[in-house]
């Protein structure tokens, strides 16, 4: 399994997810998100990535599977927007 911590995370996918936490007045800091890309797709040919963002100021965790070509960005703002990461 090869696990990724943001700051590898591609430069423009970085900058998304900053825009994402900005709007909502956080600041990147406050969470850890790492991926890793060798997850097994179940019965579909190749693997699936996994993104995992956690709140560092109270835990809570989501992981969100996607893959090179499906986003995991709206999912993530609609999960802040819901309130699912708030204290």
């Amino acid at each position: 399994m090869t696990i990724h911590h943001f700051s590898e995370f591609s430069w423009d996918e970085q900058e998304d997810v900053k825009a994402v936490l900005a709007s909502k007045g956080l600041d990147p800091r406050d969470f850890e998100i790492t991926d890793n890309d060798d997850v097994s797709a179940g019965d579909r040919n190749g693997m699936t990535r996994q993104v995992s963002v956690v709140r560092l100021t109270n835990g809570k965790r989501a992981i969100y599977d996607t893959d090179h070509f499906a986003t995991w960005l709206t999912d993530f703002a609609e999960a802040l927007e819901a309130g699912e990461f708030d204290d």
